[in-house]
């Protein structure tokens, strides 16, 4: 059987570790297999390891913004072929040099990036796409058929965390995406570091979260926004409720996130949702852990077969462009330290990438 190089936890909560003799799994049914050029680091890959959340099977491979190459194509898979270049998010599989994943997650890469820039895109982007865009209860149908006649023209919104302390995409992703939508005043509250990078992608205003804490937050918003997006993993979603209009609408990528105090949605006419960002449901992809707590539903299906198709021509013309990115040194084996830097907040304003078929033993 022929094998590969690959970063396996061996069991519930134990270190990373490289391995040489992992099986280079053959694509089934409705799957392809990809040889991964690049993938990126999220910082739910440390928690998932370190709280033993949303795993499968022990020995696991995880790692989820993968870019690439089609290598091989499963029975009945037509819509892909052999050298097709790609991305795709996937909960298994990126931490290793070949992986296979069903073929309706797959996403064509558009020639106008690179394979570092694709796997900038897979997890963090759709949480921002379907938490703005989808229909209830899984986003705030803001553009549930990912149109581009800007249906949201005129409106403010607010993006919390819009610089990232974790190298993430989906805040400025949501940037992105409230231009795309149409909004004509963006708020962003991020590092000021940031701030010239995220009026590039179409903030109008940026408020300097050194100078300005959470608690004050809504005081040093102008005026109130029409949606706010809590990019942020602690503590906004009170601050994006107290800076949105009555009527007005809010998301959070904190799936147990809940407001405080005498906060209301109903007094006000708020809708309040937690968003995630998968863009297949159970029937496409197998649930890990409990299939109760799995929040991807066929909701989140109906709104990625829109996503799949509108996300690489939104990146060919311009209009939503990559995070930026820092390419890790030793393939596989620069991910653990990496990690480790994410988890001390030590990464801020790119997304880090590891090339697996450069790694060393």
């Amino acid at each position: 059987m022929a094998t590969q190089q690959a970063l396996i936890i061996p069991s519930p909560k134990a270190p990373f570790t490289l391995v040489s003799d992992q099986p280079i799994p053959v694509p089934g049914p409705g799957e392809v297999r990809l040889k991964v050029l690049s993938v990126g680091l999220n910082p739910m890959d440390w928690g998932r390891r370190e709280y033993n959340m949303l795993m499968g099977a022990y020995p696991s491979v995880i790692g989820s913004d993968i870019a690439g190459v089609v290598e091989e194509v499963g029975e009945g898979v037509q819509e892909f072929a052999e050298g097709d270049e790609v991305f795709v998010g996937s909960m298994e599989g990126g931490f290793q040099q070949y992986c296979v994943v069903p073929a309706a997650t797959v996403i064509r890469k558009p020639k106008n990036i690179t394979f570092d820039q694709a796997a900038s895109f897979p997890i963090t982007c759709p949480t921002a796409a379907v938490g703005l865009f989808a229909q209830g209860p899984i986003g705030l149908a803001l553009n549930p058929s990912f149109s581009w006649d800007k249906p949201q023209q005129g409106q403010s919104g607010l993006v919390i965390g819009a610089g990232t302390s974790t190298g993430q995409f989906d805040a400025p992703a949501a940037v992105q995406f409230l231009k795309f939508l149409g909004f004509t005043r963006i708020v962003a509250y991020a590092s000021k570091a940031h701030f010239s990078y995220l009026k590039e992608l179409g903030a109008t205003e940026c408020i300097d979260r050194g100078d300005v804490p959470l608690e004050a937050l809504s005081a040093a918003v102008s005026s109130k926004v029409n949606v706010a997006y809590d990019a942020t993993p602690v503590g906004a979603l009170d601050a994006a409720y107290d800076s949105v209009l009555d009527g007005g609408k809010v998301t959070t990528v904190r799936p147990q996130a809940v407001l405080s105090g005498d906060r209301d949605p109903q007094k006000r006419g708020i809708t309040v949702v937690n968003c995630f960002g998968f863009y297949a449901g159970p029937e496409i992809v197998k649930p890990l852990g409990d299939p109760a707590h799995w929040a991807a539903t066929v909701e989140h299906t109906k709104f990625g077969k829109h996503f799949i198709r509108e996300l690489p021509k939104a990146i060919e013309k311009g209009a939503i462009v990559p995070n930026r990115v820092e390419i890790l040194q030793k393939g596989l084996a620069g991910i653990p330290d990496a990690l480790e830097r994410m988890k001390t907040g030590s990464v801020s304003g790119v997304k880090l990438v590891a090339h697996p078929q450069d790694s060393i033993a």
